[in-house]
Order: C-alpha cells, then sequence, then structure tokens
C-alpha cells in the first residue's frame, strides 16, 4: 500500500511539474517550418515532376495570414521584426489543399538581419498532383498594406479590400477592411509612382448591403477611417520629410493647447497593388477637422475654418459644408488683407488676429529645415473661435523640398540639391514682418525660442537619433533598394552621413545668425 501511494505521489509530482513546464515553457512552432527538402529530394522532385507552365499558387500563408504576392516575379513577401536576429516561428503552407509547398533554400542557414537587409529571396517549391512550380519569399522589415481594387486606382473613386501586416509581431498581426480609394496631391499627380487616399468601411449586417466607415488605429497612429498613402518619390533620400515631421511633432505641434494635434504622423511601409509589388510608401494621417479638432458646420458651437494655402495667392476652404460663400472665407481674408497693409496697420492689428507665437513657431522651424517649398505653399491655417472671436494658427505641410532640395525643373518634378541653400534665409514673409516689426516682442521671443529648441529638437544628439533611426527603417529592412529597383526614375541617394553633418552645420549657422533676428533678415534669401 505504501509502495503504491508512493509511486501515486510521484506520479502526481511528475504530472505538476508536466503541467508547470508547459504553463513557463511552452512547446515552440519550428522557426520558418516549410518542409525543407534535402538536397537529394530536390534533384528528384525536380527531375521526375513536370513544371507547370502558368502561376497555380494562388496564396501563401504563414501564420495564419495571407502573403502578398508579386504576380509577375511569382515573389510573396513577409514582413518579420528587423530588429531581432531568430527568425520567426510559424509555418509555409499553401491556402489550396492539394498544393504543397517546401523551402529550396533554407533562411536557418543564414543571417537573419543581412538577409533582410539585402532582400535576399528564397526559393519555394509549390507542389500539385505531378506538377511544380518555383516561387520565391523575401523578407522585409517594414509592414505591408496589399491593395485588391475592382480597377486601377485612379481620379474618381474604386472600391476594394486591403489587407495589413505588422512586421513586429506574429500574434494578431494582421488586419482586413472594404476600403476605397483615389490618386491625391497636386503637382506629386504628375509622377509615376502616384499618393492615394483611402477610406475604409465595413459592413453593417452580411447581406445587408449597407456600409459604414471602419474607424482603427494603424501603426499607432489616429483611429480613423480616412488614410493617406504617401509616394515618397521625389525626394532622394526617402527621410526628409520624415525627418522634418518628427521635428515638428516635437515642437510647433506641441505649442497649441488643442484637444486634437496640430500636426500629424507617418511611417513606413511598403506596398502591394492588385497583386504587383508598388514599392516604398508612408502611411499617413491627414490634416483635416478631427486631427486639429475643430468645431464642424451644425455643430452647437460657432463653426471654426481650415484653410491651405496651395501656391502664393491660391487658397482652398478644406471640410464639407453645405454651402460655401464669402463668409467662410472672410477670415482669411482679413489676414490677406493686414499682411499687405502698411507698417503701422499690420503691427497693430494682425496680433488680434493671428497666434504670433504659432506663426514664429513655424518662421523657425523653416530656417532650421529650410523648407523652401512652405514659402508660398504647403501651409494650414486653422482659425478658431477663441473668446468670442476667431484666432489663425499656421502649421507646416509636404516636408519633401526640405533639407538643402529644391525643384529641378530640368526634370519634371524631382529635386535637386542645392549648396547654396544652406547659408541663405528661407523669406517667410509673415514671419519676416512680424520680426522686423517687432509685434509682441517677435525679436526676443525667436532668440529665446531657438536657444530652448537647441537643447532639444535642434540639437545635434536629436537629429543624428532621428536621421539614424529613419535611415534603419528604410535602409535595413531593404525597402530602399526595392524601391530604386523598381522605381529607377525616382533619385535615390544613400549619403546619409552627409545629411548629419550639414544638418548640423545649419544649426550652428543659425546659432549665430539668430542671436540678432533682425540682422539675419538682411541676408540673401532663397528664390526659385
Amino acid at each position: 500500500m505504501k509502495e503504491k501511494r508512493k509511486t501515486l505521489g510521484i506520479s502526481l509530482l511528475l504530472l505538476a511539474l508536466t503541467c508547470i513546464s508547459a504553463l513557463f515553457f511552452p512547446v515552440r512552432k519550428p522557426a520558418l517550418d516549410a518542409g525543407f527538402l534535402t538536397d537529394e529530394k530536390q534533384e528528384e522532385w525536380l527531375e521526375t515532376l513536370e513544371a507547370a507552365d502558368e502561376d497555380f499558387l494562388t496564396e501563401l500563408i504563414f501564420a495564419g495570414e495571407s502573403l502578398p504576392c508579386d504576380r509577375e516575379s511569382g515573389t510573396f513577401y513577409l514582413p518579420v521584426n528587423m530588429d531581432t536576429t531568430e527568425w520567426e516561428r510559424g509555418r509555409f503552407s499553401s491556402g489550396q489543399r492539394d498544393i504543397e509547398v517546401y523551402l529550396l533554400d533554407n533562411p536557418l542557414e543564414d543571417e537573419k538581419q543581412k538577409s533582410v537587409r539585402e532582400g535576399k529571396r528564397y526559393r519555394l517549391l509549390a507542389v500539385q498532383d505531378e506538377v511544380c512550380r518555383e516561387y520565391g519569399v523575401i523578407f522585409t522589415g517594414l509592414p505591408i498594406i496589399s491593395i485588391e481594387t475592382e480597377e486601377e486606382i485612379r481620379y474618381d473613386e474604386v472600391y476594394g479590400r486591403m489587407s495589413l501586416l505588422l512586421a513586429d509581431t506574429k500574434e494578431d498581426w494582421g488586419f482586413e477592411s472594404l476600403m476605397s480609394g483615389h490618386i491625391r496631391g497636386g503637382s506629386s499627380r504628375l509622377n509615376p509612382k502616384k499618393s492615394y487616399k483611402m477610406t475604409l468601411y465595413r459592413q453593417n449586417q452580411v447581406g445587408s448591403g449597407s456600409y459604414r466607415d471602419n474607424q482603427v488605429s494603424l501603426l499607432n497612429m489616429r483611429r480613423d477611417d480616412e488614410w493617406i498613402l504617401y509616394s515618397i518619390y521625389s525626394e532622394d533620400t526617402k527621410l526628409r520629410d520624415k525627418l522634418s515631421l518628427d521635428i515638428w511633432n516635437d515642437s510647433g505641434a506641441l505649442t497649441i493647447e488643442s484637444n486634437g494635434h496640430f500636426g500629424y504622423h507617418m511611417e513606413y511601409i511598403e506596398l502591394f497593388q492588385n497583386g504587383k509589388y508598388w514599392g516604398l510608401y508612408g502611411l499617413m494621417e491627414p490634416v483635416d477637422y478631427k486631427q486639429l479638432d475643430l468645431t464642424k458646420e451644425g455643430e452647437p458651437q460657432p463653426e471654426d475654418f481650415l484653410y491651405k494655402q496651395k501656391d502664393a495667392d491660391v487658397f482652398e476652404l478644406k471640410g464639407n459644408h453645405v454651402v460655401q460663400d464669402e463668409a467662410h472665407m472672410e477670415v482669411l481674408n482679413r489676414y490677406l488683407e493686414l499682411l499687405n497693409a502698411d507698417d503701422e496697420v499690420f503691427a497693430k492689428e494682425i496680433p488680434k488676429l493671428i497666434d504670433v507665437d504659432s506663426a514664429l513657431e513655424v518662421w523657425l522651424y523653416l530656417q532650421a529645415v529650410l523648407g523652401m517649398d512652405n514659402i508660398e505653399r504647403n501651409i494650414f491655417y486653422p482659425a478658431r473661435y477663441e473668446n468670442g472671436q476667431y484666432r489663425l494658427y499656421f502649421m507646416p505641410w509636404d516636408m519633401d523640398y526640405s533639407w538643402g532640395n529644391v525643384h529641378d525643373f530640368d526634370a519634371l518634378n524631382r529635386s535637386r540639391f542645392s549648396e547654396e541653400i544652406w547659408t541663405m534665409r528661407i523669406a517667410w514673409r509673415l514671419g519676416d514682418r512680424l520680426i522686423r516689426l517687432d509685434v509682441e516682442g517677435a525679436r526676443e521671443k525667436v532668440r529665446e525660442r531657438w536657444k530652448r529648441l537647441r537643447e532639444h529638437v535642434y540639437s545635434d544628439a536629436y537629429l543624428r537619433e532621428h536621421i539614424q533611426s529613419n535611415v534603419h527603417c528604410i535602409i535595413d529592412s531593404g525597402a530602399f533598394w526595392r524601391d530604386e529597383a523598381l522605381w529607377y526614375d525616382s533619385r535615390h541617394s544613400e549619403d546619409f552621413e552627409e545629411l548629419e553633418r550639414r544638418a548640423c552645420e545649419r544649426m550652428k549657422f543659425l546659432d549665430t545668425w539668430l542671436s540678432d533676428p533682425l540682422l539675419y533678415l538682411e541676408l540673401k534669401e532663397y528664390r526659385e
């Protein structure tokens, strides 16, 4: 009896230890399991199986998600965490019962981060009955958005479905939604690589045929149904816009008290359209009433307005309005009237209409990032109703022509590097007048604000860190090289160290000149 009790006790102890072990040390799935074939088996199959003339592998699945495919090359793409050395765990499989897939090349034999950075293509064999066909798998370090639409996306709204695959996890790493999209942008519409506006939808009830907006947070950005797919075509390093945006989000966007955000965010992705790889993109939040927390038409509070300067003397009112009349433009027209008024009227009246600190923040920002394309365009003018009157704020937008890049009029809608602009002034008219006339002590404000900014967002450490972080995203993911191979007419430059050096030199240049903002206004200004 004692022996039985002892045996039972040992069994229960072993069972408990097994449960504890399973809890804390679960059985892990083999990394990148796809039934690797030995060299002998590969040779045997390739000799005995007939090569299929047509594509028959319609779906490749990994960790429960279907991978996007560039059909022309027969290459599937799997986003992985490029910051870890261990390969992701999961199994490649076909979405079809009668098709088996096998990796002919073993990624486990390679250094993961090197393979991702170089965009190495691993051969994959699909077998169906007595035929086979060779495909490929590429591992990327960026999230992927894949869009399938009824027809090619043009200027009119086109409907379809989108899917997003994350790179940094394989748990709940896929998202799908109905969507519509159209080409967006002004001069960028001339580029072969287009930017798009994307709206997400979901069906109310199965079979009901009705849809509603699908508001979700993508890549830790705002929760919404409207998104921008930015092509990053005209700028050669593919990081100037992102660097400038990061700086604004950490400086000017924080100076305006609001429940919204007076800036916008962007994250790098790779895009597929209708079975074709489409390159490196930025997934961006739009600037709209929601982003800025502005009061819309029909709400109890007085309506706010959002204006956008598209070109010299060309403005548009953003948002949806049942009726648009002169009253909607009254705040902007008053601003333009004061901007063109004589010095005495300007100095006296402009502080009643605008937030002077907001304007000076934009002026400093344009000097630092060399925002030449924002002198007479690409500025938002939010007008908020505060304390019984409207007050105008300012926010830059579209910063690809920055950090020394200017328009190249010999190459359609692309940029060129300017040596001269690094020691020139960006002449934003409103900021210049505020400083020249010392409105609300603008000169001292500029001096003191610059000193504070140099301790953070315009410090050498901040600039180097953010440039290197963005370089890591686009280079170590392999996306930069794929984009260059696909869009060879779009310039690509990897001279990131030179950009770092020049950015830090620009800050030191401004240290000297902004100690006397009035004297700085005498510098030669950039002109196209």
